[in-house]
């Protein structure tokens, strides 16, 4: 008995790949190009943000000691590398600069000589007496720091409280920077909101800070003219607590 012959394989010549018609191609970058171009108009556009502007150079300044006639608080706010304050060797020691009018601080830069603080506070105030705290540190590593800060103040104050040195604190700039107009950024097309309307968004650095200056002005004067508007950007805001006065209004800006 024989068995059957086994089947040989069989081979197909693989069919040649189909072209497709130009047209179709055509039409699939078309449309490609179309939705790219649809995605780029869905961007948001980023507009230039202009520089902040030097606010405490010359301006009057005061301190609360000097180390000896070579180091007054004027060499703090001269613009000149080679002269700076000193204050005696003790704590705590402070350095105010007075901008002459209310504006949007947006910066400091403290330039530290030698003697520097490992512990102050930088404070704004509208008044001279009154003071909110902006920004401390307990950690303060001296050379040049630049702080980003937010809030209108027209007193501007370094007050340190810890000495990294046997010396005093000796700055050989305290520089302040911002706005002038003292209120919110200018509306799109002109114009400006005042100084009583304030902006926020979420990463508006130090918010907390900022409702609770204006809600102590609102304590020791209830019925005056400080009368406040506050506007919040859309977004998260986490732990705010926004006291309101009689003449203070809060509102959000709708949607983004």
């Amino acid at each position: 008995m024989h068995a059957p012959p086994l089947a040989s394989p069989v081979f197909r010549r693989p069919s040649p790949a189909r072209r497709r018609p130009a047209r179709r191609r055509g039409l699939a970058a078309s449309l490609a190009a179309t939705l790219i171009a649809s995605l780029l108009l869905l961007i948001p556009g980023t507009s230039a943000q202009a520089a902040p502007t030097l606010l405490s150079q010359g301006k009057p300044v005061t301190a609360s000691s000097q180390e000896n006639a070579g180091t007054p608080a004027t060499g703090a706010v001269d613009g000149d590398n080679g002269t700076r304050w000193s204050s005696a060797a003790s704590d705590p020691q402070w350095i105010q600069v007075d901008l002459g009018a209310t504006a949007a601080i947006s910066q400091i830069v403290l330039r530290w000589e030698t003697a520097y603080a490992t512990a102050y506070r930088v404070e704004f105030s509208t008044n001279g007496t009154s003071w909110t705290t902006a920004y401390s540190t307990t950690t303060g590593p001296g050379g040049t720091e630049t702080l980003t800060v937010s809030g209108n103040a027209r007193y501007v104050r370094m007050y340190g409280t810890a000495r990294a040195t046997q010396w005093g604190y000796s700055l050989w700039e305290f520089q302040v920077f911002g706005g002038t107009s003292g209120g919110s950024d200018p509306i799109p097309g002109g114009g400006d909101l005042g100084p009583n309307v304030v902006v926020f968004d979420p990463s508006t650095p130090n918010i907390q800070g900022r409702l609770d200056e204006i809600f102590r002005q609102q304590e020791s004067a209830q019925f005056g003219s400080g009368r406040y508007q506050l506007l919040f950007k859309p977004g998260t805001y986490n732990n705010i607590n926004a006291q309101l006065g009689f003449y203070t209004s809060i509102s959000g800006l709708g949607l983004s």
